[in-house]
């Protein structure tokens, strides 16, 4: 047997160092490293529990010694030497419980940096439809993601080199959780439940269970979100088959069971307006507060309502709620970095900021709203009842704002806070990639984003008439034609 990963230790070496040294014999091969090293591998992991031993009484590790070099290579550095990992290197990462901390490398969401998102991977999908959802599982398997395209929930690995697909009840899916790379959640305007579909692993998937609303089992959902605490929740928003109710039920992740009920509505009569259900809902996991807002166009106009919840505090009283009528929001996202709510005007299409730490009431008397691009436009647009921000998107990642107008990205960045009372936070917009000026290969233009999701170091699009996913990351590369 020989040393492979590390020279002998020099005969005279202190006590404080050779007393830390652990060897491991793998396959029959030795290996040295220390037990800091090997307690990066987390609690859960058998080589965390290794303690200091000689070079003459080895640790025995039954695996094959060239995979573990790559792993302690992993675990002194914290990256790969050759990503992505292959399958194998993957299962015997999993045999010492350490897949999810290499999973997690291969998009870590401190490498996050919008402007040097590139188009690195284009993933095809089956089928004649187009995507219609996408989402990123949550760390740490930030590196996997998932699409729906017609009534198929498709979950590619960490790699993006394996697809395993689900067929759901669901003739078309417009709402899409990625809960963990075994379980993913769907649902559809028009249609009950939501679907759970299941990739466990080795075994078949399947889309075998739903869950629904307890008091209206055949309501449609309109709109999902998770949280990522410890009590890991789903919220979904659903509307009765007659549209007459709606209201925002929790389930509880583990036990797959309703907790809670929070802000149902009843319309009577024909005042829809009175009782607007939820279609765009988050979570703000440092605020500990679900963001519910749903709009309705009507003869005079868009009228939205935006709420604020903290279900731990009244699941019937909301902290904060506003009635949007002059520039109604297109669509709205809260951060939790920047404790801050932000829209897209859908009269405007300009962008606006509101506080979190200075909402109080019910916002009927202050106007919460900074508008942080052109106001003058903004102005103009509103008072001529232009509809400049019609399917435009916005999200918040991390310390960005992302915002969607048709084929491309814009983002807005924090460049300052000052600390006098009464100013605002200073945004500057840029654009992700070339912005309008980018065209494919082909010198095509772009087509419409009608999905993303952001996650770890990268950024999925799905587009309009497109049978694939694109992937961005902040590494440059170029798009593959396939996997």
């Amino acid at each position: 047997m020989a040393f492979t990963e590390n020279s002998p230790s020099p005969p005279m070496a202190s006590t404080s160092t050779s007393s830390s040294v652990v060897t491991l014999n793998v396959g029959g091969e030795l290996f040295q490293t220390t037990a800091a090293t090997l307690s990066r591998a987390g609690a859960s992991s058998p080589l965390a529990s290794l303690g200091p031993s000689p070079a003459d009484a080895p640790h025995f590790l039954d695996g094959d010694p060239r995979l573990f070099a790559a792993i302690l290579s992993f675990l002194r550095s914290g990256r790969l030497a050759s990503p992505p990992p292959s399958p194998a290197l993957l299962a015997e990462a999993r045999h010492f419980s350490l897949d999810g901390l290499l999973l997690a490398s291969l998009s870590p969401a401190s490498a996050f940096s919008p402007l040097s998102l590139r188009p690195t991977a284009l993933l095809p999908l089956t089928g004649r439809v187009a995507p219609s959802a996408v989402a990123i599982y949550p760390s740490p398997h930030t590196a996997s993601l998932v699409a729906a395209h017609g009534g198929i929930v498709t979950s590619f690995d960490a790699a993006l080199a394996s697809r395993t697909s689900v067929l759901t009840p669901l003739p078309t899916i417009d709402s899409l959780v990625a809960v963990s790379p075994a379980l993913a959640l769907a649902g559809a305007r028009d249609f009950p439940g939501v679907q759970l579909c299941r990739f466990p692993g080795d075994a078949p998937a399947a889309a075998s269970e739903a869950l629904y609303w307890p008091d209206s089992p055949s309501s449609s959902v309109l709109s999902m979100a998770a949280s990522e605490a410890a009590s890991h929740w789903l919220f979904a928003s659903f509307e009765s088959a007659r549209r007459n109710s709606s209201a925002v039920v929790a389930f509880d992740l583990n036990s797959l069971s309703p907790v809670v009920e929070i802000g149902r509505k009843e319309v009577f009569g024909a005042d829809v307006e009175a009782a607007i259900p939820p279609t765009k809902l988050g979570w703000l996991a440092g605020h500990n507060l679900l963001l519910a807002a749903g709009s309705h166009s009507g003869p005079a106009g868009m009228v939205g309502d935006i709420r604020l919840w903290d279900v731990r505090a009244s699941s019937t009283v909301p902290v904060w709620e506003m009635r949007e009528k002059e520039d109604c929001f297109a669509d709205v996202a809260a951060s939790d970095s920047l404790s801050a709510l932000f829209k897209v005007g859908a009269a405007s299409g300009e962008v606006f900021m509101a506080d979190l730490r200075r909402l109080s009431g019910d916002g009927t008397s202050v106007d919460p709203w900074v508008c942080i691009g052109d106001r003058q436009r903004a102005g103009a647009a509103t008072a001529s009842r232009r509809k400049d921000g019609n399917n435009c998107r916005i999200e918040c990642y991390r310390s960005w704002v992302f915002v969607a107008r048709d084929a491309y990205v814009e983002v807005w960045t924090q460049v300052e806070i000052t600390s006098e009372a009464g100013e605002k936070k200073v945004m500057r917009k840029n654009w992700v990639g070339n912005g309008p000026s980018m065209v494919t290969a082909d010198d095509d233009e772009k087509t419409k984003i009608v999905s993303w999701a952001f996650g770890g170091s990268r950024m999925a699009l799905a587009r309009v008439d497109q049978r694939s996913i694109e992937v961005w990351d902040s590494a440059s590369g170029a798009i593959s034609g396939n996997l």
